[in-house]
């Protein structure tokens, strides 16, 4: 039978309390926003490269195979995802502290990952823009401005949405410091392939 006395077993001490949620902007938080940014852009240039490798496995060699995937990751996906980590960044620093920045972690990563989301089912349809199909657009448009519109409300009224979020990203952070890495060594077989 479990009793609510607090004995020296089970009191908490306050260094194994969890942290409260990051607030504001300070390096912590633009490190998860950015990771947030990264995460899904590189995942996306992987798939992306992997529905190309078995066409390009039959015409190149495995120098020419490196230097197509060190430009897709170095080239085209970091860019992504610094652009879309300062497009976040821009946005919180317009809007005032109450509507953005005080949960600028959960916000500003929810941002990042729906607008990857919805850039990436954009990219994965481009009959869409040539062909100028407005219905199409529209509703991608409207869908993801109400998707949007309804994680903004639910990360700041609900305490467990913002902690969703946090507890995705920090777990998404690994993953994104190993795309900054991979990113990293493509960069460097771009300078050497070119120069």
């Amino acid at each position: 039978m479990a009793t609510s006395n607090v004995t020296p077993k089970t009191a908490v001490t306050p260094a194994e309390q969890p942290a409260p949620p990051k607030r504001g902007m300070n390096r912590a938080t633009l490190w998860i926003v950015f990771a947030a940014a990264v995460f899904p852009t590189h995942l996306w240039s992987l798939v992306d490269f992997l529905r190309e490798y078995p066409a390009w496995i039959k015409r190149m060699n495995t120098t020419e195979l490196l230097g197509s995937f060190s430009y897709v990751m170095g080239v085209f996906a970091l860019p992504d995802a610094i652009v879309l980590f300062l497009g976040v960044v821009v946005l919180a620093l317009i809007l005032p502290y109450r509507f953005f920045r005080e949960k600028f972690a959960a916000l500003g990563s929810a941002l990042a990952l729906i607008t990857a989301v919805w850039f990436i089912i954009f990219h994965s349809f481009p009959k869409w823009l040539e062909m100028r199909q407005m219905v199409p657009l529209g509703l991608w448009a409207i869908s993801y401005l109400l998707v949007l519109g309804i994680a903004y409300v639910q990360i700041l009224r609900n305490p467990k949405a913002e902690a969703l979020v946090d507890n995705f990203m920090q777990r998404a952070v690994t993953l994104a410091a190993l795309y900054l890495f991979i990113d990293f060594l493509s960069l460097i077989n771009v300078l050497i392939r070119n120069f």
